[in-house]
């Protein structure tokens, strides 16, 4: 579907950004009597008015601008906010403007390139000034917002200000305690507690569902949103036939040479324009201009893309044709491989190589025939626009040539996906690594190492182009269902170029390289929490900066493991001292992953480690806490205050301890009583055992309870005569617990069955393997009653979930702890260590192998991909530190598990 050209990953260049530094300076500092202060975070240029008051959310304008004239509007609009009492910021470059503008790195944010925040009451004021000054200037629409007016680049919506106590899960409260989302979305949204002030000036939206002459195309759904523009589908009124309608958006990805969406969509006409009358491509029916923007119509070739085919029926099945050789009609790889490359060779025929195959861009029909769509950046006799898809295009420095041998590697990547679910490794800088890893993976999912599918696809990632399409020959002339002739024909040719070598395999994990593993990703630790301590992230939320889930405490929890080392206990100690003192530790919740309950444990337990001064504070009780997850709510809130309470029992301070024993109780009637909230999401593929699941659901609860069972049965032992008062007060609390948790654990016990026979469904998310909303979560609870309660059916219930996480595994992408493999090996240890079984460390070690294969680095010296695969990240439950919890647990054959209440 739409193409779209490579994150650059850039960060602002310091040159760049320096230069519109001084232009704003420059302006403010030419202001009678300013005091406005301006200074640079997260690429962006803040200018901060001391007169504007603080809120938490508000009406918020933003004017959208084309890079090449950024600094040119900046002279038009600082002077007027200047004039006004408000704040503002500003990309910090050009070069991040056109990052932004690609829609990239958040389709909401294209076009921001400045954001002001008005004071109560000057909104509409601001916006009917800068509209008057900016008449006539473009840039590409805002999908978040509404435009002011039509001639000019302002626009608005209500959001966000700054973030607030409340805003740790990303809500917006109103005055009445209604919540609202505060994200941008790519439409437009406002809470129902505000009305528009700028309503009668704004620029009227077209409604209908009609394009081309006489409203000829009707739109009759969506196939895809893009911040360059979407695809429908629609019909052609005057034929009855379908057709397929793609959208370019004016100024939308602009480069450096003007060229934006529509420039590549008008390109893709001429491309299409050349494939006329070749099978297995959509045939140009139109192009159409409305507004500012332009419309391709072409003919509709399937229901169904290759990427959405695998996420729903899994899998294709890469072995022999024939009687009971398939899997399923269109189900068939080698039948898959042999369509594309036809169609490929179709295309190149015409002079065309097409420079983005990728599972989206391959398109299905009712009988599992193929054909390939989306060339707006497609090279034409041998030119062609920049931009690719990382991963699936050939690696290397971007080139506005190409050659037919090119598509020969996105074929070998598409069919990588086809047989596993999974797309390339991209985190390493190296491209051998990236391709290695990638067959790697491909090996772990095939696992006979000789495998044809394995060496079609080694042949076809060559960097040779002579082994890639020595590899596409052998495809191209054995129509026979492939076997080992396949790969000897492979070899056979390949030879006369450069013999390919055996396709990699996941490492075998041994104690000597997990060792080399853990030591170097302590390190790579160290280094993170050193770049966190230093970076000047004053725009960031509190929770990604201090919480367990993603900020320090998390990060700083992992690195008091290791405090035998100078270099971590220096880094722990430095980053403890950080939040501790961070402005913006009072604004978050209380919740155990996201909130304030988390920050406690690291401060607490790294008072108690490093000597560190742990910062005096209330209590945080349950509060307006309305959910029952781990994650921000009771059950979170609850479990974290468990652990402190164990801690302080510990050092002989019953009385701090019983005060977090009566916050876990205080969670808990939240929880028995109802007056709590379970999980509210919108079923999607991706759902998978959300109301089961750990992070969000019965297991997470039955997890807090469970262990406030246990907390209590200790505290009852252990209380001095004086303090038994309060215990048996609480009694009934503790009984009504206990109840509630046995039933829980029931619960979950006749749940396994059921979600294990869901998780090995074909078209089955990975997320049933994972530790938030999946089998490895429950599992983990399962493991917890077992010890518990002393209850072999739950050890045995712990083993089918661990046994579908592993059996999932080497079709799941992520390795961290949140929907990822690492949350899945923490399983595997918890049944190890519960049950003295030695196949769950073999298997546990299997899931370190697939790991590593994820990663980029040497097999010693990994380096982990976080949610966004191409960049690492210090997150615990989405990033390195998160891995390293778990290939620490598995070095040491044991060790404590993060945030749980495990039994030891």
């Amino acid at each position: 579907m739409p193409s779209a050209a490579a994150p650059t990953g850039a960060r602002p260049d310091p040159g760049a950004a320096g230069a519109l530094r001084a232009r704003i300076a420059a302006l403010v500092a030419a202001a009678p009597g300013s005091r406005r202060q301006l200074h640079f975070a997260d690429d962006w240029l803040y200018l901060h008015d001391p007169d504007m008051p603080a809120l938490p959310h508000g009406w918020k304008l933003h004017v959208s601008a084309r890079p090449d004239r950024f600094p040119h509007l900046l002279d038009v609009v600082v002077p007027i906010l200047l004039r006004r009492t408000c704040d503002a910021k500003f990309a910090a470059s050009t070069a991040v403007l056109r990052e932004l503008n690609t829609g990239l790195r958040d389709p909401a944010a294209v076009g921001k390139a400045v954001t002001v925040y008005p004071c109560p009451g000057e909104e509409a004021a601001l916006a009917d000034e800068l509209a008057n000054a900016l008449t006539g200037w473009t840039g590409p629409r805002v999908p978040s917002d509404r435009q002011l007016r039509a001639d000019a680049p302002v626009y608005y919506r209500y959001g966000l200000f700054r973030v607030a106590a409340e805003d740790s899960t990303l809500l917006m409260t109103g005055p009445a305690g209604e919540t609202f989302p505060a994200p941008a979305a790519p439409h437009y949204r406002q809470p129902p507690w505000v009305s528009d002030p700028f309503a009668p000036r704004t620029a009227p939206r077209p409604t209908s569902n009609r394009i081309g002459d006489g409203g000829r195309y009707r739109i009759t759904a969506g196939i895809t949103r893009a911040p360059g523009g979407h695809v429908y589908r629609a019909v052609d009124v005057v034929t009855g036939r379908e057709v397929v309608v793609k959208q370019a958006r004016a100024f939308v990805a602009e480069d450096a040479a003007g060229i934006d969406a529509r420039g590549r969509l008008r390109h893709e006409r001429r491309v299409l324009t050349a494939l006329a009358g070749v099978g297995g491509v959509p045939r140009l029916v139109d192009y159409v201009r409305h507004g500012e923007d332009e419309y391709l119509v072409s003919s509709a070739c399937g229901r169904r893309d290759l990427r959405r085919d695998v996420l729903e029926g899994g899998p294709y099945e890469a072995r022999a044709a024939g009687p009971g050789g398939t899997h399923g009609p269109g189900r068939d790889w080698w039948s898959l491989a042999r369509g594309l490359l036809r169609a490929l060779d179709a295309v190149h025929a015409r002079g065309v190589v097409m420079c983005d195959l990728k599972p989206a861009n391959v398109v299905l029909d009712a009988a599992g025939g193929c054909a390939l769509v989306d060339f707006g950046i497609s090279a034409l006799d041998g030119e062609r626009p920049p931009g690719t898809t990382r991963g699936y295009g050939l690696p290397g420095p971007a080139t506005t040539t190409a050659h037919p041998s090119d598509d020969y590697y996105a074929l070998g990547t598409t069919l990588h996906y086809a047989a596993t679910g999974l797309d390339p490794v991209v985190i390493d800088p190296g491209r051998a690594t990236n391709r290695d890893r990638t067959l790697a993976c491909l090996a772990g999912a095939l696992p006979d190492p000789q495998h044809p599918a394995v060496a079609l696809v080694a042949g076809l990632l060559g960097f040779d182009p002579a082994e890639r399409a020595a590899a596409a020959d052998a495809l191209r002339h054995h129509a026979a269902p492939p076997g080992t002739g396949l790969a000897g024909t492979v070899g056979e040719r390949s030879d006369r170029a450069r013999r390919v070598p055996a396709p990699p395999r996941p490492p075998r994990v041994t104690a000597e390289l997990l060792g080399e593993v853990v030591d170097h990703t302590v390190t790579t630790c160290v280094r993170l929490a050193g770049e966190l301590v230093t970076a000047d992230a004053r725009s960031r939320e509190p929770r990604a900066l201090l919480s367990f889930y993603d900020g320090s405490a998390g990060l700083g929890l992992e690195l008091l493991q290791h405090a035998d080392r100078p270099d971590a206990r220096a880094a722990a100690t430095a980053l403890a001292r950080w939040t501790a003192a961070h402005p913006a530790i009072d604004r978050l919740g209380p919740g155990l992953y996201e909130g304030r309950t988390g920050v406690d444990l690291f401060l607490a337990r790294a008072a108690d480690v490093l000597g560190t001064e742990e910062p005096l504070g209330a209590d945080p009780g349950p509060g307006d806490v309305r959910s029952t997850d781990q994650i921000s709510g009771a059950a979170g809130l609850g479990t974290g205050r468990l652990l402190l309470a164990g801690r302080a029992r510990a050092a002989g301070r019953e009385a701090e301890a019983e005060q977090h024993l009566a916050t876990a109780r205080a969670c808990a009637r939240l929880l028995t009583d109802g007056r709590a909230d379970g999980p509210r999401e919108t079923p999607n593929p991706g759902t998978a055992a959300l109301e089961e699941g750990f992070a969000h659901g019965r297991a997470g609860v039955a997890h807090f309870l469970l262990g406030l069972s246990a907390a209590s049965a200790t505290a009852a032992t252990t209380a001095a005569p004086a303090g038994r008062g309060g215990l048996a007060h609480s009694a009934e609390d503790t009984e009504a617990a206990a109840a509630a948790a046995r039933r829980l654990v029931d619960a979950l016990a006749e749940d396994v069955p059921r979600l294990v026979v869901a998780a090995g469904r074909p078209g089955a998310t990975r997320r049933y393997g994972s530790w938030c909303r999946g089998l490895a979560g429950i599992g983990t609870t399962l493991v917890q009653a077992g010890r518990y309660y002393c209850a072999d059916e739950f050890l045995t219930r712990a083993a089918d979930a661990a046994r579908a996480c592993r059996e999932s595994a080497p079709r799941t992408a992520p390795v961290v702890q949140c929907c990822g493999l690492a949350g899945a090996g923490e399983l595997l240890i918890d049944l190890a260590l519960a049950t003295g079984d030695e196949r769950h460390w073999e298997a546990a070690e299997e899931i370190a192998g697939l790991v590593l294969a994820r990663s980029g680095g040497r097999a010693g010296r990994p380096v982990f991909p976080a949610t966004d695969p191409t960049v690492e990240s210090a997150a615990w439950a989405v990033g390195t530190s998160g891995v390293l919890s778990f290939l620490r647990r598995l070095h040491r054959r044991g060790g404590p598990r993060l945030g749980m209440l495990l039994q030891p």
